[in-house]
């Protein structure tokens, strides 16, 4: 059955509690992108994201338990970082994926802008024949800072009582981490909702992490439609998860 969060319109906020929002097209393997320098990728994309990092990814393998073979180290195939000059945003290129991420999120247009920039670039050049997973990922963490709230149980008291019941009972108190998932279908598509606490140097943060995707064959085409929905259904979760005066600790801002 299709998700039913309300439909919200969408308020901007001046303090967003976003920690990362995260774009993410896997496709089968291109060999051309590990085999050769992909020049004609960064002058696509170089006056946004000036600057470039090789890496050289490694997999560490343990013998089986019942053999006697060695340790052995696995070499991965070569992906390109394209950075902006801030270093809040980048775009990853691999043989079996491409992803943009931002850590300096301000509106879905701004980031939007940024992940057509990067679709072109690897429809034009490398021309996948298909995705086999398109993802959008909404990352939220919140604190003390951020919130203006005194304590763990102020920042509780933001969210639906279905999110944070387990941090409250009677037999114990501020425990030290909680990770809860839970996934929804949707259609095709499907919405991993996680939430959970943790402690930043005795400091308490509460995430809630967003994760729309859809698996199989799809195709690249009208890929901003499809991320627009991804988004729309993001944002009307996370409204849902808030009560309905908790933006206010984010400072919304009126729309002219």
């Amino acid at each position: 059955m299709p998700i039913k969060f309300p439909n919200q319109a969408e308020i901007r906020l001046n303090k967003a509690p976003l920690d990362e929002v995260i774009c993410q097209i896997r496709y089968p393997s291109i060999l051309r992108i590990s085999k050769d320098t992909p020049y004609e990728f960064q002058e696509a994309i170089r006056e946004r994201f000036p600057e470039l990092r090789a890496e050289h990814g490694m997999i560490f393998q343990f013998p089986n338990l019942v053999g006697y073979e060695k340790p052995a180290m696995e070499s991965m195939p070569t992906s390109y970082r394209f950075l902006t000059f801030d270093r809040n945003s980048y775009v990853v290129l691999a043989p079996e994926f491409v992803a943009l991420s931002t850590k300096q999120y301000t509106h879905w247009e701004k980031f939007q802008s940024d992940l057509d920039l990067m679709v072109q670039a690897i429809k034009k050049i490398y021309q996948p024949s298909y995705a086999t997973r398109i993802g959008l990922r909404f990352v939220n963490r919140f604190t003390r800072k951020n919130t203006g709230c005194n304590n763990l149980d102020e920042m509780l008291d933001l969210f639906r009582s279905e999110l944070t019941c387990l941090l409250r009972t009677k037999v114990w108190t501020e425990p030290a981490e909680m990770l809860t998932q839970i996934i929804l279908k949707d259609g095709q598509g499907k919405l991993a909702i996680r939430s959970g606490l943790g402690k930043d140097k005795n400091d308490p943060f509460f995430i809630l992490d967003f994760d729309y995707f859809e698996e199989g064959q799809l195709s690249l085409e009208k890929l901003n439609m499809r991320m627009e929905r991804y988004h729309r259904k993001i944002y009307n979760a996370f409204r849902w998860c808030l009560l309905d005066d908790s933006l206010n600790h984010f400072e919304p801002l009126k729309e002219n």
